[in-house]
């Protein structure tokens, strides 16, 4: 090969019929990274103040323990995080696995019927 051409390199995988040009997967990650590494970096700051305490997660359920006052309890949550005490019962319901409209006792049979099983 001349000095003067590029060797285009392909590359396959496992068993697919297409072929990647390596120099234009380079050259588009090449575009995604260099503005990203430009910016400045971003500081974020946890306020334990505004912390979703366990006394501020309880009060957020009514008397049958359905969800009551979510978006309050969220933005503490994205404001300053979740106290370690109520991490696991916090994230089954923002991982989706209870709707904000289960009683307590319908999370415990959940609960109970996960560990079983």
């Amino acid at each position: 090969m001349s000095s003067g051409e590029r060797e285009e390199k392909q590359w396959k995988c496992g068993k697919a019929i297409s072929v990647v040009n390596l120099q234009r997967v380079g050259t588009m990650v090449k575009d995604v990274r260099e503005p990203c590494l430009s910016q400045s970096p971003i500081k974020v700051v946890i306020t334990v103040s505004k912390m979703l305490k366990p006394e501020k997660w309880e009060s957020t359920f009514d008397s049958n323990g359905k969800v009551s006052g979510f978006r309050k309890a969220l933005k503490l949550i994205v404001l300053g995080g979740v106290d370690p005490s109520i991490r696991p019962e916090v994230w089954e319901f923002l991982l989706g696995c209870y709707a904000l409209g289960t009683t307590s006792e319908s999370r415990t049979q959940l609960r109970t019927a996960r560990s079983v099983g």
